[in-house]
This record gives structure tokens, C-alpha cells and sequence, in this order.
């Protein structure tokens, strides 16, 4: 019985009711609100924008900081460091860099 298929749907399946409970008002009237703007069903808005979001969040949550954008990030602070230092007079960057690195 198509009805009780408990697998996930893919893009060309036909739609089903789905009824989420808890959902206050407020949150479905923004989501109508921007389905509307869009010029989308709430359906669509919820299959297109709504999970383009969500799969945007969960794939950033999910990875590490690559080994390249630490360096680049430590490459960054140093040279911010390094500017600043440099704009001290010769006696505060001596007493600066050794309160940093004793």
C-alpha cells in the first residue's frame, strides 16, 4: 500500500499530508508569509528553500576546520599581531612580546 511507504521520497514522488504538530501560528504565518513572496505553495517553500537551509546547516555543522584555513587563520592573526607590534615604540614592543611569550 503506497500510503504506509515509510521510505524517503524522492523529488518526482507524489506529494503526501504530512501534519506537523506543535507548530505555532506565528511560525506558520511567516512561512506562509515567505511562500507567498516567493510565489510558492507552502509545500514548495518547505521542499525547496525550507530543506536548502536546513542541508546547508547540518553540512556546515558537520565539518571540521580544514588544516589550510587553520594555517591561513594563525597566518592572519600573526600578521595582525606583527601590526600592531610595529606601531609600538621599540620599548613597548619589548614589553609586549615578552608578556606574550615571557
Amino acid at each position: 500500500d503506497p500510503t504506509n511507504d515509510n521510505s524517503a521520497s524522492s523529488k518526482g514522488s507524489s506529494p503526501v499530508t504530512w501534519s506537523i504538530r506543535g507548530v505555532e501560528r506565528d511560525t506558520r504565518a511567516v512561512i506562509e508569509k515567505a511562500a507567498e513572496r516567493a510565489g510558492k505553495t507552502i509545500g514548495q517553500y518547505v521542499n525547496e528553500d525550507i530543506r536548502s537551509l536546513v542541508q546547508g546547516q547540518l553540512t556546515q555543522s558537520q565539518l571540521p576546520a580544514a588544516p589550510i584555513d587553520i594555517q591561513n587563520q594563525i597566518d592572519h592573526l600573526t600578521k595582525m599581531v606583527e601590526g600592531i607590534a610595529n606601531r609600538l615604540p621599540e620599548q613597548g614592543k619589548k614589553s609586549v612580546w615578552r608578556r606574550l611569550f615571557g
